[in-house]
């Protein structure tokens, strides 16, 4: 499978994941809705278990259940920066959602945002991360939240237009790393160069692209960028990066008087959940065994460079996924895909030369069955999660359409699970 995962290798990334086949009711289901939120990694949840009754003491004394709970965050500060390929772990704060991040940021760069200043987002955005500035200019904060368009016949920003948003007003770009709702991703190097150009921060929403792609804070010349554990197979909570060149323009509201940048309690306000620490910690070493031959796997043998090894389990489960995008849009030898089926309006990049620019997430409607119909089919008929809806992305209003049905594969999905979800799309097209 052009160096990915073979139906062996896929078996066994199943078996850590206690609810792959059946739902806690014991139902027999497939699970697509991976965009709303990932199944979660039975040994994250263990390691969380157990951080909660260990460690449940809290920080700044001298007793071992203190510390130990001190040693946990650091540790799980410790994944985060090595998952996204950041310089130091003091550039990792965590919050209870993407949206809290979101916010905190936006009332942080007070210093930076003033009335006269904008902010340049996109009609691929989650609403999470504009919904800061809308609020910002609704108080006269900033004078203007610019939207680049998307491209209507795959969803893709058009770059141009974003850079012809930009003056010397612009304070921020805010962009998704890859759309929840389409499954596109950004060129964030050149949503970087052009923010840099014009002197400008950049905020990247990683949401959706953390469990699909690797994140490379570095290479992509992001300052903040946020991405939810809920999202790549761990607990409630999300994480950001922020770098060194941001930590002394920002101005955070917080409540620990002898907080300083670089400290955790810089940005983040109250005491921190170890067990989404500890979480964390066990999502990042098994994503870096996933560069590892399926022996060693098996074993949960310790990779000996966690950045590296984490890297290269990205780039895999990227192969992977591109194998079944490939079989979700053009089929495989048992079921016709996506492009070809009738009745079957699809969003977002459909051609498989282009791969390399979207996920496994799809987003479509039929043209004679409803969204709340189909939704229906799907689960009661078929056992398949798709879910129709806003999914809380501004491509809907631009697009003027309320409701789309959405699919999202991640790499503890199949190919017979492809092959499954197309025969029942097929069958709801001849409805």
């Amino acid at each position: 499978m052009d160096g990915s995962f073979d139906a062996a290798y896929v078996k066994e990334i199943r078996n850590k994941f206690p609810r792959i086949e059946k739902d806690f009711n014991g139902r027999k289901r497939i699970f697509v809705d991976n965009g709303a939120g990932s199944l979660v990694l039975e040994d994250a949840a263990i390691s969380e278990m157990r951080s909660r009754i260990d460690h449940s003491a809290n920080t700044d004394a001298i007793y071992s259940e203190s510390r130990a709970n001190e040693f946990v965050i650091s540790e799980g500060r410790k994944a985060v920066r090595d998952l996204l390929n950041a310089p130091n772990s003091w550039n990792i704060y965590q919050a209870e959602s993407a949206s809290d991040l979101f916010f905190k940021v936006s009332y942080a760069l007070k210093g930076v945002l003033d009335r006269d200043s904008n902010v340049v987002s996109s009609y691929a955005e989650h609403f999470a991360n504009v919904s800061p500035y809308l609020e910002m200019k609704k108080y006269n904060a900033i004078s203007e939240l610019r939207l680049a368009n998307i491209d209507r016949e795959d969803g893709s920003i058009d770059l141009n237009h974003l850079g012809s948003l930009m003056n010397r007003r612009t304070k921020l770009i805010a962009i998704t790393a890859e759309s929840n709702l389409m499954g596109n991703k950004t060129d964030l190097k050149e949503v970087s160069r052009i923010a840099k150009e014009n002197d400008a921060l950049l905020m990247v929403d990683g949401v959706h692209f953390a469990p699909q792609g690797y994140s490379n804070v570095r290479e992509q010349g992001c300052d903040f960028f946020v991405f939810s554990s809920y999202k790549i197979f761990g607990p409630r909570g999300s994480f950001m990066y922020m770098a060194d060149s941001v930590l002394d323009s920002i101005k955070p509201f917080h409540v620990d008087r002898e907080a300083n940048p670089g400290m955790g309690s810089y940005l983040e306000i109250g005491t921190r959940d170890q067990g989404v620490f500890a979480a964390m910690t066990t999502i990042a070493n098994y994503i870096s065994r996933l560069s590892m031959d399926l022996s060693d796997f098996r074993k949960n043998v310790e990779a000996k460079n966690r950045k590296v090894a984490i890297r290269k389990g990205m780039k895999r489960i990227e192969r992977y996924h591109k194998v079944m995008s490939r079989a979700v849009l053009d089929g495989t030898d048992r079921e016709s895909g996506l492009n070809s089926m009738k009745n079957v309006v699809l969003y977002g990049i459909s051609d498989t030369s282009r791969l390399d620019e979207r996920g496994t997430t799809f987003a479509f409607n039929f043209k004679n069955v409803s969204d709340k119909r189909a939704e229906e089919i799907y689960w009661k008929k078929f056992g398949i999660t798709v879910v129709g809806g806003s999914h809380w992305n501004l491509s809907h209003d631009y697009y003027a359409n309320p409701s789309m049905l959405r699919a999202t594969f991640l790499h503890y999905n199949t190919i017979d699970e492809v092959e499954r979800f197309l025969s029942a799309t097929r069958w709801i097209t001849k409805q």
